[in-house]
């Protein structure tokens, strides 16, 4: 045996929680695209930011976006605000890298989809006529301002920026949206109570042991395996049910031969697809028993009517990385006598066509033969 089957490498970006009721979000099919009052709140670093206004009870529901915006008094200036205060703090920092920025249909593509290549952004959809966008806006601002820096929140005012909007598809406000590495993640609408508006936040920002899980699978990436056992195995110190660090650890000491540890991790996430790699390649190794890979090749050979012998050929071709050979002689095997060695060949392809992923359209392909010889 040469090679070990290739490990996947996938990192759940699903670590959010949906809002209570929020639909599953739509992409938007292009990016398109406050007055305050009260306390000033200040970042970590002691900057005076934006001002906010103090929490209220939070309505029921949001406001449609297409109903017709009721009087409301103007809102007061910025300028007015700041006086009001008596103090020269800046309300915003507009230009700038701050905690809260409004953005428009024409920087929306770089201020939500770029910057969330960087960190988490929050987007507020609001009007100044919502009173419940009232009531959100300055809870959102104050927890963005507790993460200084961790994540961003941008703000857009529905009736300037229709275009984010419609992208969006925003029926009605307030509505957020959560973007991360360019994608909408996760979104709610309307006026959630502070612990859950937090909720929602903290599941955006990384913690300790998603930062070193990702660095270890950057360095399994790298073929860095001594490296990426460090980072996993730092990650389960900080949280022993961290699933992508257990998954990562395992893939490493299957390559490295400590294969009973491998395979207690893997059972504890058996479907993860790293798991499902790790299990199936230990089945390979075992079903070849420690024979000669030469020996395995000439009794295949020598022997096409022998299920067993074409299933040992199609789990050593596997442990080379020849996957479509391999699926070909274990479906071989199948055709032949599908009971031999209690099913081997069925539930090693089974096994395979997980590691693979049921997206994948040769395991869609393949199944349907497999279910043709088994029906």
């Amino acid at each position: 045996m040469t090679q070990r089957p290739p490990d996947p490498i996938p990192f759940p970006s699903d670590r959010v929680q949906r809002g209570a009721g929020s639909p599953q979000p739509a992409q938007p099919t292009q990016p398109g695209q406050q007055q305050s009052s009260g306390p000033i709140i200040y970042s970590a670093s002691g900057q005076p930011m934006r001002r906010v206004q103090p929490q209220a009870a939070p309505p029921p529901d949001p406001v449609p976006l297409n109903r017709t915006p009721a009087p409301a008094p103007p809102p007061e200036s910025a300028e007015s605000a700041e006086s009001a205060a008596g103090g020269n703090e800046p309300v915003s920092l507009h230009g700038h890298i701050a905690a809260v920025i409004d953005a428009t249909d024409a920087s929306f593509a770089q201020d939500v989809i770029q910057r969330s290549h960087e960190i988490p952004v929050i987007v507020d959809c609001w009007a100044p006529w919502c009173g419940p966008c009232r009531v959100l806006g300055p809870i959102l601002e104050r927890l963005a301002y507790e993460r200084d820096g961790q994540v961003q929140l941008v703000k857009v005012n529905t009736d300037e920026n229709p275009q984010v909007a419609q992208a969006l598809q925003v029926e009605g406000i307030p509505a957020v949206f959560a973007f991360v590495g360019g994608q909408l993640v996760n979104r709610f609408v309307g006026a959630l109570p502070e612990e859950q508006v937090r909720a929602f936040f903290d599941s955006l920002i990384p913690s300790e042991a998603d930062i070193k899980a990702t660095e270890g699978y950057r360095m399994l990436q790298e073929n860095q395996i001594p490296i990426a056992r460090l980072h996993f195995e730092a990650a389960l110190d900080e949280d022993p049910n961290h699933e992508p660090a257990g998954v990562g650890l395992a893939a490493v000491l299957s390559r490295i031969g400590e294969t009973d540890r491998a395979v207690e991790l893997a059972r504890r996430w058996p479907n993860h697809p790293m798991s499902k790699s790790v299990l199936t390649a230990m089945e390979l190794t075992a079903a070849l028993d420690g024979l000669d890979p030469d020996v395995v090749r000439r009794s295949a050979a020598a022997n096409p009517n022998d299920a067993l012998a074409r299933y040992r050929h199609g789990c050593l071709l596997a442990v080379e990385g020849q996957w479509m050979e391999a699926l070909d002689e274990l479906l071989e095997s199948v055709k032949i006598d599908k009971s031999a060695a209690d099913e081997a060949a069925r539930k090693t392809l089974l096994g395979i066509f997980g590691m693979m992923g049921d997206d994948q359209p040769v395991v869609a392909e393949y199944r349907k033969r497999l279910g043709r010889l088994l029906f």
